[in-house]
């Protein structure tokens, strides 16, 4: 049983520093994508509804889409907000606390120049108007490469400093590059999250809802027949 979640990214066109390529996906390209999920009747869920449901029914809902942002761009503010208005769909973005409202290059990839985060007013305006805020860990730091007293610091620091900052539950986490361990899933379930999503890492046949495997979208599924199948194939196993 195969998680419906979909990654990505930033929705953006790269810029000429840019070697890696694969996490951008145009806007155009995000709006006809959104637009074939609901010609196509897919319903949306946020992060947390999708987990609940599994949690309450041993299943993901019928033809259910998460859509999942990583980082916290402003891209995601700038570009994929006004389509996900436009289309009334649900999302979720999981944050990094200590880059919000900074232009910098700890979360880009190798050789990418710095590039700007959301600000704390992008994410309170979009949280009123119905997207979801996740943690992405405090500083995403990899959970494989740091101490346990370390992760048990990044999964509750950015928890408490996401509900703060919204007045709302911050009930899901996405590992940093989808590496998990199992004192991580521990933590985060200690901690009060209901679920957390990783990558390819997780196991699709018996999913646990603290390692929940998201589908990854990326800029060479900008043709639609791949990214047709793409979609098709999370609901043909």
């Amino acid at each position: 049983m195969r998680s419906s979640a979909l990654l990505y990214h930033k929705i953006d066109l790269p810029t000429p520093d840019v070697k890696i390529r694969g996490a951008f996906t145009a806007p155009r390209q995000f709006e006809k994508q959104i637009s074939y999920l609901k010609r196509h009747s897919y319903n949306f869920y946020t992060a947390s509804e999708l987990v609940s449901h599994y949690s309450n029914y041993g299943s993901f809902p019928e033809k259910a889409i998460a859509i999942t942002f990583d980082d916290g761009w402003k891209d995601n503010y700038i570009n994929a907000f006004p389509i996900l208005k436009k289309f009334s769909v649900k999302a979720t973005i999981f944050l990094i606390p200590s880059v919000i409202g900074t232009t910098t290059d700890r979360v880009t990839a190798e050789g990418e120049g710095p590039r700007e985060h959301l600000s704390k007013e992008n994410i309170l305006e979009m949280s009123d108007h119905g997207i979801e805020f996740g943690s992405h860990s405090m500083n995403h730091r990899l959970f494989k490469d740091i101490s346990e007293k370390e992760i048990v610091d990044e999964v509750v620091g950015s928890k408490s400093f996401i509900e703060d900052l919204l007045q709302k539950p911050c009930d899901t986490l996405a590992y940093p590059a989808g590496f998990h361990t199992e004192f991580a899933r521990e933590a985060i379930k200690k901690a009060g999250y209901i679920g957390a999503f990783t990558t390819i890492y997780g196991n699709d046949s018996e999913p646990d809802i603290y390692a929940l495997n998201r589908v990854e979208i990326l800029r060479r599924d900008k043709r639609p027949f791949h990214f047709s199948r793409k979609i098709r194939s999370i609901f043909s196993k």
